[in-house]
């Protein structure tokens, strides 16, 4: 053997020999690195803490992440961003857990960053201010503010978390005369991708603070804390009252006239909600049902006053039932939310605009909404499970929009008109995981008809709540072009490399 060939084969046997005498080094994962940044703050599949906060509201979100960080300072959640944006990490983060869809807080393989131990609520020595962490839940803040005699435009479901509602609008019990969350935020504090911490209001960082309003938070930064303005609020009039499935019309163009007449112009006070839902047999039509509520009970429009702004509801024949509820916020919360984790859930949305001679087209949304829920009552029957299809109308009324342009305005592209508007939302319930496709594409499709109904009638409006909004609808392009162009340069502004546009998955984004 020549000895060029004997060295060349020897140099690569010794080299052999020595790859396997050394071991081989692995690079250390990003939950290992977070967990050495962070000592106590990692929690891994099986463990309790693990377990405790990786639950969500609709079971459509149940995955698995390879960790959850559970940061419990502002410091802590800027690092965690930082660490996973630097090695080029998935993640989402988690505020309640509320979002029904896929990935819209969770993330299979990847990292969450859950905001359960940020939850501090403080309310001001003055009383206007209260501050509150982002992990928190609705009906801890309302039960910390409800013995003071001041109330926040916050969230009408206990478990429902802060974040979100805020971050994508937020309706309320006092909207009609405030507007939405967003609008009632003095304050955002925020962890950035670059590691710092900011202050985003109407003096710092304005462009941040507006986009924050409605604009969602996944491309913008992780919001920690919000510093929301404080109402004085006592007790609360609410009524639910359900009618017999004959009297549909009637109760939809009695709630679109008071709408109309009263919450557009005189009285803010009142906010209501008209419901379509299938509570009786699979062959039962679906029923109506008014939610209204009135915050002040000394104004000439609350209930039994002269000027009773609900009472056209109570000349209505037909009635099941009618349920009425005097209590403060904390109790009406408590009362009339559904406040477990639900089955599997889907919401989508848009929303249309009131106006002369609209009853027949209200009809014609009914009409459109039944034929679509037998649809998939008939496809649920088939395989011998169950699914609850449910309309929910909301106002939108002149009050609720002209507060919604204080301090600068929010993202949302809504102004006040001649007529209100209404927010359509399909909340629907199943428990079979084959129905989650078809509920999925079928109420995207009735959606976008709905819209392209609406458009044509001439009543369209456009606009699509974030926080009723399904995975497959553009949410952002609903504010107008110029507002998601707007969103989109602050968004790069403050994340120059879009880290959190590749990376933050799961929602809404410009």
């Amino acid at each position: 053997m020549h000895a060029p060939v004997t060295g060349f084969l020897l140099s690569g046997l010794m080299h052999g020999m020595l790859c396997l005498a050394r071991p081989s080094v692995r690079s250390p994962s990003i939950c290992e690195i977070i967990g050495a940044a962070l000592p106590g703050k990692v929690a891994y599949p099986d463990t309790a803490a693990y377990n405790t906060s990786n639950v969500r509201f609709s079971q459509r979100q149940d995955m698995e992440p390879t960790c959850i960080v559970l940061p419990a300072s502002p410091e802590e959640v800027a690092k965690t961003l930082g660490l996973v944006t630097k090695n080029g990490s998935p993640f989402t983060v988690k505020g309640g857990g509320h979002t029904l869809f896929p990935e819209g807080s969770n993330i299979e393989d990847g990292v969450v960053i859950a905001m359960d131990s940020i939850n501090d609520i403080r309310v001001s020595s003055d009383l206007s201010t209260v501050s509150v962490g982002a992990g928190a839940r609705w009906i801890n803040v309302a039960e910390t503010t409800t013995p003071l005699g001041i109330a926040v435009v916050g969230g009408r479901s206990p478990n429902v978390g802060v974040s979100g509602f805020l971050l994508g609008g937020g309706l309320s019990f006092l909207t009609g005369r405030r507007g939405l969350g967003c609008d009632n935020v003095r304050n955002f504090q925020v962890a950035l991708v670059s590691g710092k911490i900011v202050n985003a209001n109407p003096v710092e960082n304005r462009d941040l603070y507006w986009a924050l309003r409605g604009g969602g938070g996944s491309s913008f930064g992780i919001v920690t804390r919000f510093d929301l303005e404080a109402y004085e609020q006592g007790d609360v009039w609410g009524r639910l009252t359900v009618w017999g499935p004959t009297e549909t019309a009637n109760v939809l163009s009695t709630f679109t006239r008071i709408t109309r007449e009263k919450l557009q112009s005189e009285d803010p006070d009142s906010h209501m909600m008209f419901g379509l839902t299938y509570a009786g047999g699979p062959n039962d039509p679906p029923i109506p049902a008014v939610y209204g509520f009135h915050l002040n009970l000394s104004s000439p429009y609350a209930p039994g006053s002269e000027l009773d702004t609900m009472e056209g509801f109570t000349q209505l024949p037909g009635q099941v039932s009618n349920d009425t509820l005097v209590t403060n916020i904390t109790g009406q919360i408590r009362t009339i939310s559904k406040s477990g984790p639900g089955q599997r859930e889907s919401w989508y949305a848009t929303s249309v605009r009131d106006g002369v001679n609209s009853n027949g087209f209200m009809n014609d949304i009914i009409n459109a909404f039944t034929a679509f829920a037998d649809g998939l009552r008939s496809a649920a029957e088939a395989r011998g499970t169950f699914i609850e299809p449910t309309m929910v109308f909301q106002t939108l009324a002149n009050p609720s929009i002209k507060a919604m342009h204080r301090n600068g305005g929010n993202a949302l592209g809504l102004k006040p008109g001649k007529f209100p508007s209404y927010i359509i939302q399909i909340p629907i319930s199943w428990a079979d995981p084959a129905l989650d496709d078809m509920v999925e594409t079928r109420s995207n499709q009735f959606i976008n008809d709905l819209v392209a109904m609406a458009n044509d009638r001439g009543f369209g409006n456009g606009y699509v709540y974030m926080n009723y909004a399904g995975k497959l609808q553009n949410v952002i392009a609903s504010y107008g072009k110029k507002n998601q162009l707007k969103l989109r340069d602050i968004a790069h502004k403050y994340d120059p490399d879009g880290l959190l546009q590749n990376l933050w998955t799961g929602y809404f984004k410009p």
